[in-house]
Parts: structure tokens; sequence; C-alpha cells
């Protein structure tokens, strides 16, 4: 974990991460739980709980497979710009079969208006 954290900096990124991980064996390594402690950097996701690391995995295959993968890029700066991007696709513009087909960003405005009338 040191080298990547090494790397990340190398290429100027310098912000604090926060590594997110499952129980899998890769993750419960002591070697794993040190480095991240020392960085204080992990948080350990519960397994098979709605809304856990399900979610995120999701999201991680989609931005590989539907983004990533279709769009060349050149540079740290450029990577950057195409995950916020990314971002905008995937919550105003794209449908989620999760979500009866709809849009995160309209089914997110249209609980914030039930709770702010209401």
């Amino acid at each position: 974990m040191q080298s990547g954290l090494a790397v990340l900096r190398d290429l100027g990124i310098a912000e604090r991460i926060v590594v997110m991980s499952d129980g899998g064996s890769d993750f419960t390594s002591q070697a794993f739980q040190k480095s991240c402690l020392e960085e204080g950097c992990w948080v350990r996701a519960k397994v098979s709980q709605r809304g856990g690391m399900g979610i995120l995995e999701r999201v991680n295959r989609t931005l590989k497979y539907e983004w990533v993968f279709r769009h060349e890029v050149r540079s740290m700066a450029e990577l950057r710009a195409q995950c916020v991007e990314f971002q905008d696709w995937y919550n105003r513009r794209r449908r989620h079969s999760a979500l009866g087909y709809a849009y995160p960003w309209d089914k997110l405005m249209a609980s914030a208006k039930t709770l702010f009338t209401a």
C-alpha cells in the first residue's frame, strides 16, 4: 500500500485517501491493516448489508466498463475531469434499473421536495 500511495503522491495527488474494504482476505491481512492504520484511512464496510459495499462495487464497475474503457485518457488532469463528467452522467443522464429506470438526481430532488413540503 505504501508504494501505491507513493505513486499517487508522485502524480500530484496529495489528498488523504479513504480505503473502504469488505472482508476479503486481501483487506484483512495484518500488513494491509497496519498500513491503513498508519495512514489513518481505513473504513471497513459491513458485508451483505443494504447500502453497503455492493453499491460502491457497482459504481466502480460502471465507471470502468461504461466510461473509462470507452474514453482515452492521456493525463491525470484529464482523468480527474473525466471523473467529474462521469459523476454528472451517472447521476443525471444514466437511468438506473434499481430506481425503476429513473435518474438518481430526479429521485433525490423528488425526495427533497417531499421533505421540504411536509
